[in-house]
C-alpha cells in the first residue's frame, strides 16, 4: 500500500569539493520506494556566517523546504537553496523554479 512520502532519515552533510556551499542527502519513503534528496545550501547562506536567530532558520530551510514538497506529493532528486530562491532539479537534469 502506496502512503505519502516521508522522511525517514538525514540529514546526512555530503563532502563535495567542487560544488559551492553545503550538500545535505535525506531519505525519503515514498511509496515502497527508498529515494535520497539532495539539499544544496548555497555558499552566502552558510549558517556559521550568522548570529541567531537567523543561523537556526538557515540550518533547518533544507528540511522545511523538503517537508512542503512531500505534502504536496512531490520528491524530487535535488533542491538548490539561494538568496535568489528555491530551485528542483529533477533526474532530467533540467532546472525549474519551486512552486510554493
Amino acid at each position: 500500500m502506496a502512503g505519502d512520502p516521508e522522511i525517514i532519515g538525514g540529514p546526512t552533510p555530503i563532502p563535495v569539493l567542487r560544488a559551492p556551499g553545503d550538500i545535505y542527502r535525506w531519505k525519503v519513503q515514498n511509496g515502497s520506494a527508498e529515494q535520497h534528496v539532495y539539499v544544496q545550501i548555497a555558499d552566502s547562506l552558510r549558517a556559521d556566517a550568522f548570529e541567531e536567530p537567523l543561523r537556526s532558520g538557515i540550518e533547518s530551510k533544507g528540511e522545511s523546504v523538503l517537508r512542503k514538497l512531500l505534502a504536496s506529493g512531490n520528491v524530487p532528486t535535488r533542491i538548490k537553496i539561494t538568496s535568489g530562491g528555491i530551485t528542483e532539479v529533477g533526474v532530467d537534469r533540467r532546472s525549474r523554479p519551486c512552486a510554493f
